[in-house]
């Protein structure tokens, strides 16, 4: 990569990110919710019931490749845990990434909240946040998983 002056930039790698990576094919993306911009507005039920239950964002051809459509229950999970919330298939995602939008108590969803699948450990450079830095999988939520954890 050149920077603005033409010089190669170096190209740094976080090491766990990258192992992450090549583990797990989708990265996740978190973003506030259509309704509720913020946890602040959690206690305010006339938007959460407009925000509906909640849901991941997959691209059609994720959920094709995984046998997964619209409505589905699915299970979100890396090495950190899983996660169950309802599938909506839409192309307002890139392949590779699954859009979880809004945090909402875990209450709400088919099971636990997208924390559960994100890092608590800090960046090399800053010390900042790594929750952008997840990497998982989606698959199929079983009957079984449901009936175990109720």
């Amino acid at each position: 990569m050149l920077g603005a002056d033409g010089r190669v930039l170096a190209d740094q790698e976080d090491p766990v990110e990258a192992a992450d990576a090549r583990k797990w094919p989708l990265r996740l993306l978190t973003a506030p919710g259509y309704f509720q911009a913020h946890t602040a507005f959690s206690g305010v039920g006339f938007l959460r019931n407009r925000e509906g239950r909640p849901f991941c964002v997959l691209h059609p051809t994720e959920a094709e490749k995984r046998g997964l459509k619209h409505g589905d229950q699915v299970r979100l999970s890396n090495d950190r845990g899983e996660v169950g919330l309802l599938l909506q298939v839409s192309d307002e995602v890139q392949p590779g990434v699954v859009l979880v939008p809004g945090q909402r108590p875990s209450s709400e969803a088919v099971s636990g909240t997208i924390n559960m699948l994100c890092s608590d450990r800090y960046t090399d450079m800053g010390e900042g946040a790594t929750y952008q830095s997840t990497w998982l999988e989606v698959g199929p939520w079983s009957a079984a998983r449901q009936a175990a954890a109720e």
